[in-house]
């Protein structure tokens, strides 16, 4: 039982005692967005009255009406055993659905806890809350399969995805380094490995098949410099088949014009002028192969700040082809113009730095004519499913 005694606040103005029945509650408000506020109760055992310094005459006794209000979370135990004796009990509840949900980011978004909130208070039907929660930075900052993973995906589930996702991404670091180097000794952490499988299984890479060959690929070029390593052997060997037809420069140039594309996408590659220089160079040493690597790098740092270290332009753009496939209802190439453009935009029209967020991304799919013509153009809005009964159901 609680190390304080009594609720948090002082009675009256922060909480009432109230029962029904054989039923005793602590009932606190809470103000929503919109200036309204509704009860937020917890249950209280009689053998606990003591705990809490209560008495039963300070129960006010309460109609069905008033009963059906209350909004029960659970027991007043639980303000206890998670919470401070100055804090609010629904703040603590907060808390908890944050720890046992392995932080979902929802859970703190603020934006989005005032609408969940606000349509559980006032029995928002399934279509108004998703149309409200779909105009949230957090729900246009993410994929539709995030969202799923967050939203629809039980804890259990998401446990059971991310420890498969972590098995793999050991297999790989293993076949990446071979039985001569160990991990650690490479610098690769287990929190690093979980870190990276949570990123996997979560989407927040684009789909997690796509998501784990886009992590597998960066993953390999920090091996490749690991002497000794399989992905550094492996390296050698084609560098050395490179050097078979090294008297060829135009297969050098085709070579580096599809590496260039790669990391910098069709508006970064090289005009044909440099592509022939490098091969030149390449082809009579002047130049090294890191020192064709480090130039992309630099080159992709440039144009695109929003990369992350050892990500290419085509790295990045697989999530939003992959939307666009998904929008359009069919494949599309690379070069397609869509994927021109995915830095984000200031009112003014100023590049931020930061990449475009999958919602406006979105949008600028469905305002191209050819949007019209597929079966998507036909179906209403988002398909995110009501998760707010599940999540602020109580006990009675």
């Amino acid at each position: 039982m609680p190390g304080w005694k009594g609720f948090p606040g002082k009675r009256g103005s922060d909480y009432q005692l109230v029962r029904y029945g054989d039923r005793f509650y602590v009932v606190y408000r809470v103000k929503l967005p919109n200036g309204k506020s509704i009860n937020v109760s917890w249950k209280v055992e009689r053998n606990d009255f003591k705990g809490f310094g209560v008495q039963e005459n300070a129960f006010n006794r309460v109609g069905k009406q008033a009963f059906n209000n209350l909004n029960v979370f659970g027991s007043a135990t639980e303000i206890v055993k998670r919470g401070s004796s100055d804090e609010h009990p629904f703040q603590t509840y907060i808390n908890h659905l944050r720890e046992v949900n392995h932080g979902v980011s929802w859970l703190q978004s603020p934006e989005m806890m005032e609408i969940m909130l606000m349509g559980w208070a006032e029995n928002w039907t399934a279509a108004e809350l998703q149309q409200r929660l779909s105009r949230t930075k957090w729900y246009q900052n993410r994929t539709e399969y995030q969202r799923t993973w967050e939203l629809d995906k039980s804890k259990g589930q998401r446990q059971a995805e991310t420890q498969n996702t972590e098995q793999r991404v050991l297999n790989a670091l293993q076949e990446l380094y071979g039985p001569s180097i160990n991990l650690k000794e490479a610098g690769i952490t287990n929190a690093e490995i979980k870190k990276w499988s949570q990123r996997i299984a979560s989407g927040d890479l684009g789909d997690p098949a796509d998501g784990f060959e886009i992590w597998l690929a960066g993953r390999r070029r920090v091996a490749e410099k690991v002497e000794g390593s399989t992905a550094w052997i492996e390296r050698q060997q084609e560098l050395e088949a490179q050097r078979a037809f090294m008297n060829r420069p135009e297969d050098v140039r085709e070579q580096i014009r599809q590496e260039a594309f790669e990391w910098l996408g069709p508006n970064g590659v090289p005009d044909q002028a440099t592509l022939i220089r490098w091969s030149e160079d390449l082809v009579s040493e002047r130049k090294t192969d890191a020192d064709w690597q480090t130039f992309l790098r630099k080159q992709a740092t440039n144009l695109y700040p929003y990369l992350g270290p050892e990500e290419r332009w085509q790295d990045r753009a697989s999530t939003y082809k992959r939307v666009a496939e998904e929008q359009l209802g069919a494949p599309i190439d690379w070069d397609d113009a869509v994927l021109n453009q995915l830095g984000a935009q200031d009112q003014q029209g100023a590049f931020t730095g930061d990449a475009l967020s999958i919602d406006d991304f979105t949008k600028q799919i469905r305002s191209q004519d050819r949007w019209w013509d597929t079966s998507l153009a036909n179906e209403e809005g988002f398909k995110l499913a009501n998760y707010l009964n599940e999540t602020f159901s109580g006990v009675r």
